[in-house]
């Protein structure tokens, strides 16, 4: 019966603490070892910077993309509002007869303002087939008296090579009566003729009044408006001084810490503004 409790009693011992302890520290040193011994039979891959990298240049594709579709739309949108714009307005020549019968209201106004243009150093066109030219020997009239005077709304067309009639076709009514007022007088054998008669003819007489008071008007117009902006000139510099004026009385009134009122709170009194 002794050696059985004794048996018991060895078998149901517990170890102390410092037995347990000393256990534990072996159990853990063993569990490190076991676990390093794995990792010499492994390889394993950055799997976290692989996954990074990868969803990094995914993000990068995905912008650069997503830009580039949105630049091409906004080229797109741009390209399609230029096309919706008005197209640039073509640069008229107002001085070329050909375009003459074409041309607005304000740019017959500049036209008549400066009037036609010659090329003076044109003294004679090319030959025709006749042998016969332009020459400007048709830009002078010469009057019964034998005064000689300039024929200012005769123009030579170098590129057409016509002469042209600057009032009749510029303030023609209705359809042209005579090549002079339409597409142009080439006829050099009977030119002279065809310009003498042309120049007393009624048409001409009117067309040719209907230029010198239009440009008589807009010659008035200019030197109303240059004395209208002399007045405002005038009076812009007048107010000018005078704001200067305010300014240094402020500058003044301030630096010596002054009221503008001065001693004097009545109406209509000289205060200090009034030094």
């Amino acid at each position: 019966m002794f050696i059985v409790c004794k048996i018991v009693d060895m078998k149901y011992k517990q170890p102390s603490g410092s037995q347990k302890r000393k256990k534990r520290k072996l159990d853990e040193e063993k569990r490190k070892a076991d676990a390093g011994a794995l990792d010499k039979f492994i390889h394993r891959q950055p799997i976290e910077e692989h996954v990074e990298e990868h969803i990094e240049e995914h993000i990068e594709e995905h912008v650069e993309e997503h830009i580039e579709e949105h630049v091409e739309e906004q080229e797109h949108i741009e390209v399609e509002e230029a096309e919706e714009q008005e197209p640039v307005k073509e640069f008229v020549d107002i001085y070329d007869p050909r375009r003459w019968e074409k041309l607005n209201s304000e740019e017959i106004k500049l036209l008549v303002q400066k009037g036609p243009k010659r090329d003076n150093s044109i003294m004679y066109g090319p030959y025709d087939k006749f042998g016969r030219r332009f020459s400007a020997a048709l830009y002078t009239r010469t009057l019964p008296n034998l005064e000689k005077c300039d024929r200012e709304w005769l123009v030579y067309s170098k590129e057409l090579d016509k002469v042209f009639c600057f009032c009749c076709k510029v303030f023609r009514k209705g359809i042209s009566k005579g090549k002079l007022d339409g597409d142009g007088y080439a006829d050099w054998h009977h030119v002279t003729t065809r310009v003498k008669e042309h120049e007393i003819s009624l048409d001409h007489l009117t067309n040719r009044n209907k230029w010198f008071d239009m440009r008589k008007r807009l010659n008035l117009n200019e030197i109303i408006d240059k004395v209208q902006y002399e007045q405002f000139k005038k009076e812009r510099d007048y107010w000018k001084q005078v704001l200067l004026r305010i300014i240094a009385v402020v500058k003044f009134l301030a630096k010596h810490n002054l009221a503008f009122r001065g001693s004097n709170e009545k109406l209509y009194k000289k205060g200090n503004y009034k030094l």
